[in-house]
């Protein structure tokens, strides 16, 4: 294969490996693997087989770019890339459980159409594959102790990712998160699979663990960026941008980072009132509008575009300590710098 990354060429071929890896052999059953299909959006509400491009193959892109700006070839890094797709989709899973949301991308969420304990159990049948997928490394001729190595770094990561869930899920149960708090959820539930997937290209590349670190580093950095610019999107984009309605995180009254930072500056009748607004059950729009109105005066969105250049910054940092070059380390900034717009 062509070490140039070009297109989506070598990202259908993460995609034809995953669905390989869903595809059940003869004698198992056919109804567990395409609901996991469903998921991953190949099937429709029938489970039956329909064209779709499927999702933005973030993680993969990153772990691909970092295999080939660590001087790796794309073959090496074609497992690591599947099973970090896949393994993201099962955290969306449940994710759709735990948040009680019916939909994803614009159907029925997976819990939605087969039930809870079904959903659970293709979460759980996900997580397995993924990790089977990530095995197969050694077939690669990767050394057996970096596949092990790798294993470990799965699963350590997917540890982290079930903190942060935590983390999340118990602040909407309290009424005061600090942004330091916030912070460290979002490293944890949104940075760790980004730093995984960069980490894991560049251990197919056999990066010196030096480089390693600062590879994770690099997709951490990036993952907070990201979440960061998203929530600033939940206030204050439009829904041409965002694909939901305008100020929907206002709605859904979401413990993102400009709300955590209202609740900790605004003072007198704006902070009664604030409380008042998130202790509702609905929220109206002339109450998200006034919150929005009251986020920008306290100047949140320069404040959240500021907190997104601190992130993206130290994330080229290590990429530069790393010494990424070549079309790999180009497409890796590219991918950064794009979050600052």
């Amino acid at each position: 294969m062509n070490k140039q990354l070009d297109g989506r060429l070598e990202l259908d071929a993460v995609t034809d490996l995953v669905r390989r890896a869903l595809s059940p052999e003869d004698g198992k059953p056919e109804e567990f693997y395409a609901v996991m299909r469903y998921a991953m959006g190949w099937t429709d509400e029938q489970l039956h087989p329909i064209e779709s491009g499927g999702g933005k193959l973030h993680r993969p892109r990153l772990c691909m770019l970092a295999c080939l700006a660590a001087g790796g070839e794309l073959d090496g890094a074609l497992p690591a890339a599947a099973a970090l797709e896949l393994l993201h989709n099962f955290t969306l899973v449940h994710d759709d459980i735990q948040d009680d949301s019916p939909q994803r991308r614009h159907r029925p969420s997976v819990w939605s159409l087969v039930g809870m304990p079904l959903a659970i159990n293709t979460g759980d049948g996900m997580f397995v594959a993924a990790h089977r997928l990530l095995g197969s490394l050694v077939e690669t001729g990767l050394d057996p102790a970096l596949v092990i190595h790798a294993l470990d770094e799965f699963d350590r990561a997917a540890l982290k990712v079930c903190e942060g869930q935590h983390m999340d899920i118990s602040f909407e149960r309290r009424d005061s998160v600090s942004s330091d708090e916030y912070l460290a959820m979002i490293e944890r539930k949104t940075g760790a699979l980004m730093g995984l997937s960069c980490y894991l290209g560049a251990l197919t590349a056999g990066a010196p663990r030096a480089d390693l670190a600062l590879y994770r580093a690099f997709g951490e950095g990036v993952g907070a960026a990201y979440q960061v610019r998203d929530d600033l999107m939940g206030v204050w984009q439009d829904e041409a941008s965002t694909g939901k309605r305008a100020m929907e995180d206002l709605y859904s009254r979401k413990k993102s980072y400009p709300a955590v930072r209202a609740f900790e500056l605004a003072a007198g009748s704006d902070a009664q009132r604030l409380r008042a607004v998130y202790s509702q059950a609905v929220v109206s729009q002339g109450d998200a509008l006034w919150v929005r109105e009251l986020m920008t005066g306290l100047g949140l969105r320069e404040e959240g575009a500021a907190k997104v250049e601190e992130y993206t910054l130290a994330a080229l940092g290590s990429l530069d300590t790393a010494g990424a070059d070549g079309p790999g380390g180009e497409g890796l900034r590219q991918l950064a710098r794009g979050l600052r717009a």
